[in-house]
């Protein structure tokens, strides 16, 4: 399978949920969260959207992280490195957190659109010494608060 078709279907995962995200989102109260989504959006929408990661974002600017095989993974022959994971991942975990039913139902589920379709790998260790594996946990806790949180509200 060609990359640029493993991107555009990375991309058909990705989008409707960021867009669905955008939509639902307050302007003032979510608009941090919705400027995430739209940039990610733009930059996946680039000709050429490698690297996603920009020089300043925290992640990049460990030399190991952002050169390792992160846990985003498009089933073509380009490698998503942790810090572009974390680009891609950071809007849904957000999103998870962000305390709007709506907002949150679109995160978990490009979520679970991304674990079914087998775009995330590797293994998720909080305790661990990798990046990535971090990573994973984060976004593993992220979706357990948020169903911890709907299910106390309701």
């Amino acid at each position: 399978m060609a990359s640029s078709e493993a991107d555009s279907r990375l991309k058909q995962v990705l989008a409707p949920s960021l867009e669905k995200i955008i939509k639902n989102g307050s302007w003032r109260k979510h608009s941090k969260l919705a400027h995430e989504c739209k940039s990610l959006v733009d930059k996946l929408s680039s000709p050429n959207p490698y690297p996603l990661s920009s020089p300043e974002s925290p992640t990049a600017g460990d030399a190991s992280a952002s050169s390792a095989a992160g846990p985003v993974y498009d089933g073509g022959a380009h490698e998503y490195s942790v810090a572009d994971s974390e680009v891609i991942l950071s809007p849904f975990v957000k999103a998870c957190s962000s305390g709007n039913p709506k907002i949150a139902e679109a995160g978990v589920d490009c979520i679970q659109k991304l674990i079914s379709h087998g775009y995330l790998r590797g293994e998720a260790d909080p305790d661990g010494s990798l990046p990535e594996s971090k990573l994973l946990a984060g976004l593993i806790d992220s979706v357990c608060k948020c169903v911890e949180s709907i299910s106390d509200e309701g």
